[in-house]
């Protein structure tokens, strides 16, 4: 069976696991009140006859400098963006461009999760686009996909798009 690891968010699909015991810990996210990421946790699935697993790391200041450890040696990485925190984009697009800065990351797989379309207001799409400078990223092959993790919205989408790595 093929492995993909990744680094990013767990897909809301994933099993609560003895492999991910800081997830099985937390409250319920809600809409008003999102479960942040303490340190990084890590969720096992299988799809499609693919391996996952799946490292969240949490996006608070203090885990940033972490974030190169976990992604060096992924098969992709997964850039989980809250699309209703407008005011927080630019600071999304700085961490991003800071952490493909590491040349052992050129080349590897990009897929920028839009999360939290259920909110309103929230960026589109190709706003997402503009101003994570994602046109700017030549040496990475990106994909945004937006999501609703708590409502599971293109979840399906996000792990047909992981398996399909599998097979590069």
């Amino acid at each position: 069976m093929p492995q993909l690891q990744a680094v990013g968010a767990p897909l809301a699909s994933a099993p609560l696991t003895p492999a991910n015991p800081a997830a099985a810990s937390r409250p319920p996210p809600s809409p008003t009140t999102p479960a942040a990421t303490a340190a990084a946790a890590a969720a096992a699935a299988a799809q499609g006859g693919v391996q996952m697993k799946c490292w969240d790391i949490g996006g608070q200041a203090q885990y940033r400098s972490e974030w190169g450890r976990y992604t060096r040696g992924c098969d992709v990485i997964m850039y989980v963006v809250d699309a209703a925190a407008l005011g927080q984009i630019a600071l999304a697009r700085k961490e991003l461009h800071r952490l493909l800065e590491d040349r052992e990351l050129a080349s590897t797989p990009l897929l920028v999760l839009a999360n939290k379309i259920d909110l309103e207001p929230h960026i589109s799409e190709a706003e997402l686009i503009r101003e994570l400078n994602l046109d700017y990223i030549v040496d990475n092959p990106w994909l945004v996909i937006p999501i609703s993790a708590l409502r599971t919205t293109n979840i399906d989408q996000v792990v047909q798009w992981l398996t399909k790595q599998s097979s590069r």
